[in-house]
């Protein structure tokens, strides 16, 4: 059964948030050392500051940021398999 290109890229994105919040958790529970480093580090993606379109009668104000550690990568994976049965 095949998915739109919509509902693939928002499942890929919960298995991020989940995955994501679950490396979180691990890393609270975990005492700090090489294995905590490795839940909790991570790298962001997106602007540091929003894109700002000023066109006098209206203002667009445009920003993304993504945080992505081990586990909401390993998430988006599983999502991209989940979506792709």
């Amino acid at each position: 059964m095949s998915k739109g290109a919509g509902a693939t890229l928002l499942i890929i994105l919960i298995g991020g948030i989940l995955g994501g919040y679950l490396g979180e958790l691990l890393g609270l529970l975990i005492p700090t050392g090489f294995i905590h480093d490795i839940f909790i580090r991570g790298f962001t993606l997106g602007f540091d500051a929003p894109l700002i379109f000023n066109l006098r009668i209206i203002v667009l104000t445009f920003g993304v940021k993504i945080f992505v550690n081990l586990l909401g990568v390993l998430g988006m994976i599983c999502g991209l398999y989940y979506s792709s049965k």
